[in-house]
């Protein structure tokens, strides 16, 4: 009682403990799983107001990743996820301007889009990968089955869920269709634009030019002020505008590849295999055991696409056995394991039927008293069908239905049947016979041993010992080290560091970090790669300042540039006649390009030299032109000929190319990132995913 006593005394206490206990577990949760009590715990991602969901997200980055998975295709879960995730958000943005814009889509017209007498050609599309003949087919399948005879409730069910999903689907294209028009009537180049074209792109001017390029000019000569800087920066200010917290950093990446010692080890192994396969039959010699890839086809040599196991099998009598190649750390070996004669492909019409034995009477008699092979397909019980196909033979297996298949004459036979099912086959013709190899290609990729392994981890880390600070990790420092050290931005948003594959843990720490921390060893999901990274910097949303890096880099060369083309004109402007005189005071020689203004780039000059672009043009032939400073040096140069457009003006043509580089087409190809750079975008992938 006693006891009893004292804890009814102390249960505001221990209401007070255990509520502060609770207050942690929320807490702790808070800030390990990215799921809040009063935030957005499931949004990965926010447009604007719109909070897009985890759960709506998983489910699409596994249809995704299932496509893939159904193509065979390997892709980094972290760049599959972004470009699923960009996706939505591209297609919110869309919906918030269609809301906005007040589109809507009628009943009659999706109807008439789905199931009118031209439908939309997604709609014919839908309707052939499905089998059928056209969109009203599906539709009567899902609601009026009857049509079909007795159709299993499945079926139909299955049948109804598609046409639900495809009405869902042509509703947003047909909207997207009527934005897209919307846009493209909005943005039309009028006469003035596409003669503005038209007189940019209508000339060529042959030029012929020297050139002293500010590289070869010592900066030393040439010292830049802070306030110079600052002048410059405050000129250019919106070049360095960010939006999003950008992670600047350097580092290592260290490839976990066999070594030679392994390489070694494992070429012992291949001989001694080379050898078991030829002195024991087939491929005894490594059947079950799983160090090997065995691929055994029968092919013709005209089918064989390696050259090198192409000239083996042709050359070679059966049981030989030889070395292939050593490719990405890779053997292959491949056995001849016998030669044969025989037809290697024929081509058919063929038929798969479901339904009854009275249907597919209906169905053999139909054929062979010569209907046609489409409307055949379109009888009770045809489940579809292909005319003129041709079917590969040669590594079929030997068996029953092919050699009924070889076998066979001008009209149609059921190739095999079971349970209500039958294929009915036609052979329209057999190529020739050909000689066949029966071969098998054996595989044997060599991986870095447990000790390989180790000692890159050990050299790594005993590098980065040798670092007290994120300056002192130089690129001259790693390099002595036998290390490339790489600098990389990184947001929330990168789904890798730098082009790395599969290194999100690596940007999860580089944006958990703080500025001037070096991280640990960090592996890549894959185990193929050993990373360190430095952070460096932090760069907030807003504006680079000027005492950063590589804006101040920047601006230093670009203030410098000036200063030494101002030099330039000083010293050359009138002291030569001619361009080979020119060239001599430059220390250059005379070379030849040719400038039209509409280009970007000129041939052997480059980029960026606005200056040439815009004089060059409606310079007249013969004279002497420059000194003229561009960004990357001064240049003199002559005009010796022109070539002009021999089309007259013709608006439609040039509106056309217009719009195509600078009017509608080009607004609409670049329309999601207009839109994202004026939309608040808020990416919480890293609270969910870490590798």
């Amino acid at each position: 009682m006693a006891t009893l006593e004292k804890i009814r005394k102390r249960s505001t206490l221990l209401l007070i403990v255990v509520g502060l206990a609770l207050l942690a577990f929320i807490i702790g949760d808070f800030f390990t799983s990215g799921r809040t009590l009063f935030g957005d715990g499931t949004t990965i991602a926010k447009v604007g107001s719109h909070k897009i969901d985890i759960q709506e997200f998983q489910r699409r980055y596994e249809n995704a990743n299932q496509q893939y998975q159904q193509q065979n295709a390997k892709i980094d879960p972290a760049q599959l996820q972004q470009s699923v995730l960009y996706g939505m958000i591209q297609e919110q943005i869309l919906n918030d301007e269609l809301d906005a814009l007040g589109i809507e889509v009628t009943n009659s017209e999706l109807t008439e889009a789905m199931l009118g007498n031209r439908p939309h050609f997604a709609m014919q599309q839908f309707a052939q990968q499905m089998g059928f003949q056209s969109p009203r087919d599906i539709y009567d399948l899902a609601y009026n089955p009857a049509k079909f005879g007795d159709v299993p409730a499945e079926y139909v069910q299955q049948a109804q869920a598609l046409w639900l999903n495809q009405e869902q689907q042509m509703e947003k294209m047909l909207k997207q269709q009527k934005f897209q028009s919307m846009l493209m009537g909005a943005l039309v180049a009028n006469d003035l634009d596409a003669r503005a074209y038209y007189d940019g792109n209508a000339s060529t001017s042959h030029i012929a030019y020297a050139r002293k390029s500010y590289a070869e000019m010592p900066n030393d000569d040439f010292p830049v002020s802070a306030s110079e800087l600052k002048a410059q920066y405050d000129k250019d200010k919106e070049l360095y505008k960010l939006k999003d917290e950008v992670r600047r950093v350097k580092y290592i990446s260290v490839n976990v590849a066999p070594s030679q010692e392994d390489i070694a080890s494992a070429r012992t192994l291949i001989d001694t295999t080379i050898v078991r396969l030829a002195t024991t039959p087939d491929l005894d010699a490594v059947n079950g055991d799983s160090n090997f890839g065995v691929n055994r086809t029968t092919q013709a040599a005209s089918k064989i696409t390696n050259p090198q196991i192409k000239s083996f099998v042709t050359d070679s009598v059966a049981g030989s056995v030889k070395m292939i190649s050593f490719i990405n750390d890779e053997y292959t070996i491949a056995k001849l394991l016998g030669k044969k004669t025989a037809v290697d492909s024929i081509n058919i019409d063929m038929l798969d039927y479901q339904g009854d034995a009275a249907g597919l009477d209906s169905v053999m008699n139909a054929l062979n008293s010569g209907k046609a092979f489409n409307d055949v397909l379109a009888m009770n019980g045809v489940q579809g069908g292909q005319a003129d196909l041709w079917q590969e033979l040669a590594a079929a297996p030997d068996n029953e239905i092919k050699t009924r298949i070889l076998e066979a004459g001008n009209g149609y036979f059921i190739a095999d049947s079971a349970a209500g099912n039958a294929r009915i086959i036609r052979v329209n013709t057999k190529r020739a016979p050909v000689t066949l190899y029966d071969y098998a290609t054996v595989s044997y990729q060599v991986y870095p041993s447990d000790a390989t392994i180790a000692k890159l981890n050990d050299d790594l880390a005993s590098f980065i010992g040798s670092i007290n600070s994120v300056d002192s990790l130089t690129f001259a420092k790693a390099l002595t080290a036998g290390y490339n050290l790489q600098p990389a931005m990184v947001t929330a948003s990168s789904a890798t560091l730098g082009n790395l594959p599969y290194t999100r843990n690596a940007v999860k720490w580089t944006m958990d970090a703080k500025k001037g921390q070096i991280s640990p060893i960090l592996e890549d999901n894959q185990n193929d790669l050993l990373v360190v990274v430095a952070l460096e910097d932090i760069l907030k949303p807003g504006y680079i300042p000027v005492s950063d890096a590589d804006v101040r880099d920047a601006l230093t060369e670009k203030v410098r540039n000036e200063k030494k083309g101002a030099a330039l004109i000083e010293q050359l402007s009138g002291k030569a006649s001619d361009l080979a005189g020119y060239a001599q005071l430059m220390k250059s020689n005379v070379d030849s390009t040719d400038v039209t203004f509409g280009q970007m780039f000129i041939p052997g000059i480059g980029a960026m030299e606005s200056q040439l672009l815009g004089q060059v043009p409606v310079t007249a032939t013969g004279v002497v032109t420059g000194p003229v400073k561009g960004n990357n040096g001064v240049y003199v140069y002559v005009v010796y000929d022109v070539d002009n457009e021999s089309r007259p003006y013709e608006y439609v043509e040039n509106s056309a190319r217009y719009n195509q580089q600078f009017g509608n087409q080009a607004v609409l190809q670049n329309f999601f990132d207009i839109m994202m750079e004026k939309t608040d975008i808020k990416n919480n992938t890293l609270k969910f995913y870490n590798d």
